[in-house]
């Protein structure tokens, strides 16, 4: 067999065991997608693991697998996989999200708002972002920059109800009775009880109209 012959039958092996290594990876992703959606996390975890020893330097398996530990309550795994998505893909504005929301879980405040921050700056546009640092603005006390940010959320999503509820409670804690009341009343219209807070929302509404004892 002459040399040129053996590298074209090379190459076109090399291409062959290419797509079929692609081919596998996808099918891996997709079996993973699938048992995400139908809340098996476990099963998940395992295809995308899959997906990764196939393929290990495809950012989305890496957030994938992220979410699964995530959804699995496994913090630290899911920050660790997030981190490899970003240093495969330093443009993940999801994974910056969504390693900011497992930072929150564990304690680690700080690195949540500098991941929903750096979210933000890739995406200006989504106002679960928004909603999100000014969650963790609200939980550290620093209130303008929790409304700040509320306030955005509601500006890119009128109908985003808890972005309501969660200004209100700054409001209220603020003693800005007539807006605190005014976005408690607009939540409950807009969600009711979807949130399973219809009863404290109620709560707090009372407290604001009862008069305040000398």
């Amino acid at each position: 067999m002459r040399v040129p012959d053996l590298l074209k039958i090379i190459t076109i092996m090399l291409i062959v065991n290419a797509t079929l290594v692609l081919a596998q990876e996808k099918s891996f992703i997709q079996s993973a997608y699938e048992a995400i959606q139908k809340k098996d996390y476990k099963s998940a975890l395992e295809y995308y693991t899959k997906a990764i020893e196939k393929q290990s330097n495809y950012a989305p398996s890496h957030y994938g697998r992220g979410l699964a530990n995530s959804y699995l309550e496994r913090y630290s795994e899911s920050i660790l996989d997030f981190t490899e998505a970003l240093n495969l893909d330093r443009n993940y504005h999801e994974a910056y999200y969504a390693r900011g929301l497992s930072n929150a879980k564990i304690g680690n405040n700080q690195s949540a708002i500098d991941d929903f921050s750096k979210a933000i700056a890739l995406n200006n546009t989504n106002p679960s972002y928004f909603y999100a640092r000014a969650n963790m603005y609200h939980f550290m006390g620093q209130y303008s920059n929790a409304l700040a940010d509320y306030n955005k959320a509601v500006q890119l999503d009128p109908n985003f109800g808890l972005a309501y509820y969660g200004r209100a409670v700054v409001y209220k804690i603020e003693k800005k009775k007539d807006l605190a009341l005014a976005d408690f009343n607009k939540y409950l219209q807009m969600n009711g009880d979807k949130d399973g807070l219809e009863s404290e929302v109620q709560r707090l509404i009372k407290e604001i109209n009862e008069p305040e004892e000398d």
